[in-house]
């Protein structure tokens, strides 16, 4: 009996602690709310916010009524788009066999690729599946994709899973005159789909956060730690080896797009001393120069995997760790970034830690949203995407928690993407200083046609040759070091060093290999395979 009522007493405690802990300011709801689900990535922070200041528009607008939102968070990014494509898949597949066309052309892989392509096939079948699911209501029971990079939420427009959000219907002005309050792009990048299916909400850059301390114990001069993060290979500093914090692309968009700034960086620079002066838009390369641009870029991310301390899960744990001294530098998001060098130095009195973004080496990207397929709550959905373009949310991004107009609990350090955002009383209370992205934006042109479509690849690839095989790069790249670097080394442990699996023109075929869960892990496993032995001889034969 006394065992049974302590177990009692404790189970009770464990349902009633949530209760006693809960926010006496926050809203209550009741039972007749309606309910918008939305599947992100985004943090807790942003969550809180954004999900306060949409019941207090949602309310304004609909006579008090109240309005909640079910966050749905199962992983990254990357963890997002991979349940979301399974599971259309599935239900397309439960609902095409359930009707009469399945009977016609019964379910196979090729139709299944068909039906979910970019590109409408030619085949009378597989076309009449590829405009079934385009006029269908097949959905995940989920309504909006909140957060990500435009290169996930264009691939979901592709295979058919987003639908339009009729914003441009409902807002023209937002759209006029030339400079319009919504930017359809810039330095390369795409910040609005041109066939409505997806709007940034918040921009994003990239660069390295550093804890000055720790330079200085590496030897670094304070002139070259106030110089520190103006160039991507400063990462590769022989004296950071073993001292750099880096994040696993195949789990993080936003680090997969870091990773992808650093290659077009290089790239660019290698094919700028080819044709000094001419800018990044004019460059037309010829196929062995982008062969041996690529070869550069990637030698270069192999120093910074030698250089690695880790590589972590979790994208908000490099500036955590630089903070902490754990590690002297590594790559990550703006907003993390600077969110942690702020908070050291309101705990600290100091700035131990900062976050800067290379000179022109960082495009400012598209952080968007979406409505899925099939959303049992479109109308909802519709008013929560007006919401996050309109002024009432986008203030939230850039200004300082307890601002008027501002988030209540959390600053979110986020860059907010109408242009009116950064204009006179506005700029009242924000975070980002004279930091402007429609102007970081002319500093660098993305050249998509180099690596843009290679993403999947790129993710993947950095996860091999940085992450699977990171013991063996470390081993190398230490025996390199003590050698002297790379040029001081014999040839054949140099090439070694800086071969790669399959050549630049091969790359696109890599992409599409990757589309197939199977290849994919053959294809993994034949790259760990060639990586490790590459890095063995180099290590080797130093």
């Amino acid at each position: 009996m006394r065992s049974f009522l302590w177990t009692t007493l404790t189970l009770g405690a464990i349902i009633a602690l949530p209760l006693l802990l809960r926010r006496g300011d926050a809203p209550s709801l009741g039972a007749s709310s309606r309910r918008l689900v939305v599947i992100t990535a985004n943090n807790e922070a942003l969550r809180h916010e954004t999900e306060l200041a949409f019941r207090e528009y949602y309310a304004s607008r609909h006579g008090g009524e109240e309005v909640s939102i079910d966050w749905r968070t199962p992983g990254g990014t990357s963890e997002i788009v991979r349940f979301l494509r399974s599971t259309f898949q599935a239900n397309a597949r439960h609902a095409w066999s359930s009707q009469g066309d399945g009977a016609c052309v019964p379910w196979s892989e090729e139709l299944s690729a068909a039906m979910f392509g970019g590109a409408c096939p030619e085949e009378e079948g597989l076309a009449r599946a590829w405009h079934w699911l385009r006029e269908s209501q097949v959905g995940v029971d989920v309504d909006v994709f909140l957060g990500g990079g435009q290169y996930d939420h264009e691939g979901l427009r592709r295979s058919g899973l987003l639908v339009p959000a009729g914003v441009r219907e409902r807002h023209p002005e937002w759209f006029a005159g030339e400079e319009p309050i919504l930017s359809p792009g810039g330095g390369g990048e795409i910040w609005y789909d041109p066939h409505d299916c997806y709007y940034a909400v918040c921009f994003a850059t990239f660069g390295i956060v550093f804890n000055r301390d720790r330079l200085a114990q590496a030897g670094f001069s304070p002139e070259e730690i106030q110089d520190f993060g103006a160039r991507w290979s400063d990462l590769a500093d022989p004296r950071l080896y073993r001292a750099v914090g880096l994040a696993d692309p195949s789990q993080s968009g936003s680090i997969t797009k870091c990773f992808e700034m650093l290659i077009q960086k290089e790239m660019q620079e290698t094919l700028a001393a080819r044709y000094p002066g001419l800018p990044a838009e004019s460059l037309a390369p010829t196929p062995q120069e982008l062969e041996e641009a690529w070869g550069a870029a990637m030698t270069l991310l192999k120093k910074l995997g030698g250089n690695a301390a880790y590589l972590t899960f979790s994208a908000s744990k490099v500036p955590v760790d630089a903070a902490t001294g754990q590690i002297a530098a590594g790559m990550c998001i703006d907003f993390y970034g600077r969110a942690q060098a702020e908070w050291e130095r309101s705990q600290l009195g100091r700035e131990t830690i900062a976050f800067r973004t290379p000179a022109a080496a960082s495009t400012v990207s598209a952080d968007p949203v979406a409505i899925l397929r099939g959303a049992p709550h479109r109308e909802l959905a519709e008013e929560f995407v007006d919401f996050l373009l309109s002024p009432q949310a986008q203030r939230l991004w850039g200004k300082r928690a307890g601002t008027p107009g501002g988030p209540r609990d959390y600053t979110l350090y986020r860059l907010p993407v109408r242009r009116d955002m950064y204009e006179g009383a506005e700029l009242v209370g924000t975070v980002f200083g004279e930091e402007r992205p429609f102007e970081l934006a002319e500093h660098f042109r993305y050249r998509g046609d180099w690596t843009g479509r290679l993403f999947s690849a790129i993710r993947v690839l950095v996860k091999v040759m940085l992450i699977d095989c990171g013991p063996e790069l470390r081993e190398a790249w230490g025996k390199i070091l003590e050698q002297g670097g790379l040029e001081a080394i014999s040839p054949e442990a140099a090439e070694a060093f800086r071969q790669l699996p399959f050549p630049y023109r091969e790359a696109a075929q890599a992409t599409r290999t990757l589309e197939s869960p199977q290849e994919e892990a053959t294809l993994r496993r034949g790259w760990i395979q060639f990586f490790r032995q590459h890095y063995r001889q180099a290590a080797a034969r130093p």
